[in-house]
């Protein structure tokens, strides 16, 4: 198992995963919302992956349009949870701010680049995202 995350301000904890979801795809989902720094999926003694791990973000502007973005997306069938890290709180940014982010894609760093070119994600409440 590795260590805390180093800035609770700047990661998220994403629980509920598949046993088939692996790092690569939390950090190539978590990517639409910001540049990262780093993803992991904790594991247990035997060093098998847990339902749960933690995603870090370069900027702290990220933490809250990811969280808002990708809330209950289902991975392999399965709503993911996204909650701010223990001993964090919610950064105050207000909702409207958010939404327009959510809409516009402006917290995307613009130097990011997509490794493929569109893929559609499914929300437990039947509503779709498309990110291209």
């Amino acid at each position: 198992p590795g260590a805390a995350p180093a800035a609770a301000e700047q990661t998220l904890l994403v629980g509920n995963l598949e046993s088939r979801v692996r790092e690569e795809i939390l950090y190539e989902l978590f990517l639409q919302a910001g540049p990262l720094t780093k993803v992991m999926i904790c594991e247990d003694k035997e060093g098998k992956p847990q339902s749960f791990g933690y995603v870090c973000f370069k900027h702290k502007v990220s933490v809250p349009y990811a969280k808002a973005l990708l809330d209950g997306i289902c991975l392999y069938g399965r709503p993911i949870t996204v909650q701010y890290w223990r001993g964090s709180s919610a950064p105050s940014y207000p909702l409207c701010l958010l939404m327009n982010l959510l809409l516009s894609n402006k917290a995307v760093d613009q130097h990011t680049q997509p490794t493929s070119s569109h893929f559609l994600l499914a929300r437990e409440d039947g509503s779709e995202v498309c990110f291209t």
